[in-house]
């Protein structure tokens, strides 16, 4: 047995803490060693001597709360969900696509030997002694616990005694992170990837569900996410500010994990990791906080190809024929009597990317498309520990200029000497507008870019290749010189539209149409958080002063302010009452009069409300134009578009329908979101703050049932998850956090509702950054650990 000493607070702690110091000073050494300090709310804080040890408590302290709802991701990042699952069973949610189509992709990857590629790379393309290390010690940390508890013993009901459950390879790990950067480029282009076959050819694999002709081509937009930084003009104290909140997953393997990672003169960093990897996604060190949200660049092109003639698929090719490659990849699926066979599937390949195929990307004898994607390797984890260990926020800005590696993300940070950036330091194509009017194909590629879609560019010249910029790290996307940049003192913020108006005092104009849209309308929630730093910074939203306290910093963020309301709610109640009465008229128009414009728990009139706006916007984020009476003022993008257009019928129709959905199902007409938006945890019914998408509402919450008569939202799916509020002061970070939806999955664990419970009441819980917080936590344990990757017993 591995040895684990584990002290409580009482008695041994003084003890335990000697051991720390002990411990820290021993930077050598060919094992692995940690202190885990377990606070409230089952934050571990990792104090080791180097990176590999903070890996393996890292590794060992999220195994023990979380381990299975991580376990499924090895199974598909293995290409093994078929084996286990079966070719229809549980799907891989985050891919959209069936097992054998997911594995059929991963085995493919595995195959090329994507990881071993990367690895055999010296930094800064391939991953950093850092990141090695780190991964080295997650690893053997999580390996360590599945061991030392045996998979027949694991806690958690979802995977005791899984055939599954195994343990990790580095490579699992690397594949990881390969998934998670794949968000935005690869993961989309599963479906169309494995249909891809030879006209002459007949499909082996499945065949993905057909999407519309007019979707076909653009993927599904992650629009998740809110972020603001404060700059030294902004704080009541002259140093920056940092709101965090990734509208994220409740559920499943994309969640959130906090924790401190300590290496005495290496890294000292608080926040949110992402289960199954290593690394701080977003949170602070002593000197500079940062978040993230997702960005809107393109991440790939389709590229349109001539094929040429012969009895092998091949294409032209400056006016020559280059023959395209195959790749036949085998899996274990397992069948309905209980018993294993082997699938195969073979993909083709150009020197752009693979093929693909779908009802608009159609392999003919005269056309067929391939897609080049940007790079997805392991920088992107350079860039994030470069983020970790940066001491300013100029200093991390250049962790992103030097990796240019995230795969879908805009970075935000805030530092304490009051700078505040926005930056987008994502891997993006290089095509710029010349070579989009060069090379952009007649018909599908001039629609797509008319539409904002996928650009279609010509196959068959090689002046139609993505460029190449000197300051970027590898060829093919734009340097940090070409994207976009703010640099302010005031602020900087971001809810998922582009760059455009993150600073409506600096409008960021004049980029590459496929790095996002400009002198465009923006989403409701945008305009929300713009208006809601306007009217603090000119002290007109009621609080004292014309700068932020933190707690006002808290309170403004969290205030569930409908902007659709807000823009709205009196003219629509206006046009309310010119209504026939009955079949809950006027009764309606009563209740939306006296509703307070928010999505808190107890404001009647926010079920009815959402309802109206769900039906005139569907799901987007904008409402169409026909609703606005003023239109969009390029200059005034916080403001326009606005007015309520009551002489469009559909106005009466949606508010007619939202009314029927409410009388039809029992439900009142002024009911209440405590009743009718909840999240059941451990046996608790949990009621849940805050609205959906097109409302306008800041702090986003999408349920996984969707609108239910009667019952209202159920299931918490994306929503607002790891949020945190941090300001700096001499002596480094402090603030509060929340992780909603709790730190564990796990449906037995102390750890799965305590924090949704507290989101529910509005309540944060500390930063315990320094050592004395963290002592003083009155629910305190300390864990010794210690041991080699072999598992050999330690010194």
């Amino acid at each position: 047995m591995i040895p684990t000493r584990t002290f409580r607070r009482a008695g041994l702690l003084a003890v335990a803490l000697l051991g720390t110091r002990s411990l820290a000073a021993q930077a050598g050494g060919s094992g692995f060693k940690a202190v885990i300090r377990t606070t409230s709310y089952g934050v571990p804080h990792i104090l080791a001597p180097n990176p590999a040890g903070a890996g393996y408590g890292l590794g060992y302290a999220f195994a023990q709360q979380d381990l299975c709802t991580v376990a499924e991701r090895w199974v598909t990042v293995r290409g093994e969900r078929s084996k286990f699952f079966g070719a229809e069973g549980p799907r891989e949610t985050q891919q959209q696509v069936s097992n054998l189509e997911s594995d059929f992709y991963w085995k493919r990857i595995l195959s090329l030997d994507a990881v071993g590629r990367e690895l055999r790379q010296p930094a800064p393309l391939g991953p950093t002694r850092l990141v090695r290390n780190l991964v080295r010690g997650y690893v053997a940390g999580y390996n360590r616990y599945l061991a030392e508890t045996g998979v027949a013993n694991i806690p958690d009901r979802r995977c005791r005694g899984q055939v599954w459950v195994r343990p990790i390879t580095e490579q699992d790990v690397y594949l990881r992170a390969m998934h998670w950067v794949q968000f935005g480029s690869a993961l989309p282009l599963i479906g169309p990837m494995t249909a891809a076959q030879p006209p002459s050819e007949k499909a082996t694999g499945p065949s993905p569900a057909a999407p519309a002709p007019d979707e076909a081509d653009q993927p599904e937009r992650v629009t998740m996410s809110n972020l603001v930084a404060l700059g030294k003009d902004a704080t009541d104290n002259g140093r920056g500010m940092l709101f965090a909140n990734p509208h994220w997953r409740w559920h499943e393997s994309e969640r959130w994990f906090e924790a401190q990672l300590t290496v005495p003169g290496v890294m000292d960093v608080y926040g949110g990791t992402l289960e199954g990897l290593p690394v701080v996604m977003f949170g602070t060190n002593r000197d500079v906080a940062w978040t993230h949200t997702a960005s809107v660049p393109r991440r790939w092109t389709v590229y349109q190809l001539k094929p040429a003639p012969g009895p092998k698929p091949a294409y032209w090719y400056e006016g020559r024929v280059r023959p395209m490659t195959s790749r036949t990849v085998s899996v274990e699926v397992l069948n309905a009597e209980g018993s294993i066979n082997r699938q195969s599937h073979t993909y083709w390949e150009t020197h752009f990317g693979p093929m693909i195929a779908n009802p608009v990307y159609r392999w003919t004898a005269d056309s067929a498309y391939a897609v080049r994607m940007v790079p997805t390797g392991f920088r992107w984890l350079n860039q994030q520990v470069g983020m970790m260990t940066a001491k300013s926020a100029l200093d991390l800005d250049q962790a992103g200029r030097k990796y240019m590696a995230l795969g879908w993300l805009n970075t935000a940070a805030a530092d304490r000497a009051g700078r505040a950036i926005y930056a987008d330091r994502s891997a993006v194509p290089n095509v710029t507008e010349e070579l989009l009017n060069r090379c952009a194909t007649s018909g599908l590629g001039k629609q797509a870019r008319a539409q904002g879609g996928i650009p279609v560019l010509d196959g068959w010249r090689k002046d139609c290749e993505w460029g190449t910029d000197t300051d970027a790290p590898l060829p093919g996307i734009f340097g940090g010189n070409r994207l976009p940049m703010l640099d302010r003192t005031d602020f900087v913020m971001n809810s998922n539209d582009s760059h455009w108006a993150n600073n409506p005092a600096h409008l960021l104009e004049g980029f590459p149409s496929i790095i996002g849209d400009e002198r465009t309308p923006r989403s409701l929630r945008t305009r929300n958080g713009l208006m809601k730093l306007e009217h603090r910074l000119a002290g007109t939203d009621g609080y004292p002063g014309k700068k932020f306290t933190l707690d006002q910093f808290e309170a403004i963020t969290m205030d569930n302010k409908v902007l659709s309301g807000e823009i709205w709610r009196d003219s629509l109640v206006g046009h309310c009452r010119t209504l026939p009465a009955g079949n809950g008229f006027p009764d309606a128009c009563d209740v939306l009069a006296r509703w307070d414009l928010t999505d808190n728990l107890d404001s009647p009139g926010a079920v009815l409300w959402r309802r109206f706006v769900e039906h005139v916007s569907g799901n987007s984020a904008t409402p169409p134009d026909e609703f606005f009476t003023i239109p969009l003022d390029s200059k005034d993008p916080a403001h326009t578009p606005r007015g309520l257009n009551t002489s469009n019928p559909k106005v009466a129709a949606a508010l007619t329908a939202a009314v029927a959905d409410l009388k039809d199902s029992g439900m009142p007409l002024d009911a209440k979101l405590r009743d009718y938006q909840v999240e059941e945890r451990s046996g608790l019914r949990i009621p849940i703050h805050g609205g959906s998408i097109p409302t306008g509402q800041y702090n986003l919450i999408i349920s996984k049932s969707g609108w239910v008569p009667g019952t209202g939202w159920t299931t918490v799916m994306h929503a607002s998850s790891y949020i945190m509020w941090v300001q700096f002061n001499d002596h480094g970070p402090v603030g509060h956090t929340i992780l909603a939806p709790s730190q564990s999955d796990n449906p037995d664990s102390p750890y799965h509702a305590d924090q949704t419970v507290l989101f529910s009441e509005k309540k944060w819980k500390p930063i315990l950054f320094d050592d004395a917080a963290i002592r003083a936590d009155p629910k305190l344990t300390v864990t010794e650990i210690c041991g080699t990757a072999t598992g050999a017993k330690c010194r």
